[in-house]
């Protein structure tokens, strides 16, 4: 099961779902990995597309069975990525995109190998002020600066940072993002190292036939 797992991370309403969203859209070889969480659905969200809704006590038992690769308290609720919602993208031959906080993305880069973490940023503290005044469906203003405060501590832990100033632009990035992780030596070592065997054997091979024919010549 191959595949690069790009986590997508943010303060809180920054844009990282809609940004991963987009992208699963546009993209054939992505799919965005669908997580659980104990919060309740907000107006336009389903079951199993948005996240999958579960009460405080199943997502507990999730855990003491040891079905989480991460999980997480985030403004009083919980949140995590199942291990079969994980394995499910990947046995499909898809790169897993994780739209997650920074507590459970820290995590998954903490236990798993061969992950690419993108940390999006606001382009100024006006505008993302406003966007976050507009949106009434969420938690208490007050909280999620709060817990966006914390958050933005954690930058230095991620690979790449955007500034979603234009969602277009940041898309593309991420586009290029995706592309370049597909050849990084690390990830894949095993497929580009044994074609670099099979080259240098070829090349003797043709090497020590064109000497032998030389000298019987």
């Amino acid at each position: 099961m191959k595949g690069v797992i790009f986590v997508i991370s943010s303060p809180t309403g920054v844009g990282k779902t809609t940004v991963c969203e987009i992208i699963q859209k546009k993209r054939d070889d992505v799919e965005r990995v669908i997580t659980h969480t104990t919060r309740k659905p907000r107006p336009g969200e389903k079951n199993g597309r948005d996240y999958y809704f579960v009460d405080a006590e199943t997502f507990k038992k999730m855990i003491r069975n040891g079905e989480f690769v991460e999980y997480a308290l985030v403004h009083n609720n919980y949140y995590g990525t199942s291990k079969k919602a994980l394995s499910d993208v990947l046995e499909k031959g898809k790169n897993p995109v994780l739209a997650i906080d920074v507590q459970g993305a820290k995590n998954i880069m903490n236990w798993i190998d061969r992950v690419v973490s993108i940390f999006i940023l606001p382009p100024s503290f006006e505008e993302w002020l406003n966007r976050l005044k507009k949106d009434k469906n969420r938690d208490d203003l007050d909280i999620r600066l709060n817990t966006a405060l914390r958050e933005l501590d954690e930058i230095g832990h991620f690979d790449y940072c955007i500034v979603n100033d234009d969602l277009d632009r940041a898309i593309d990035d991420i586009e290029r993002i995706i592309d370049t992780s597909r050849l990084k030596l690390s990830f894949f070592k095993d497929d580009f190292f044994n074609l670099a065997k099979n080259l240098k054997e070829k090349t003797k091979e043709y090497l020590e036939d064109k000497d032998g024919k030389a000298v019987h010549a």
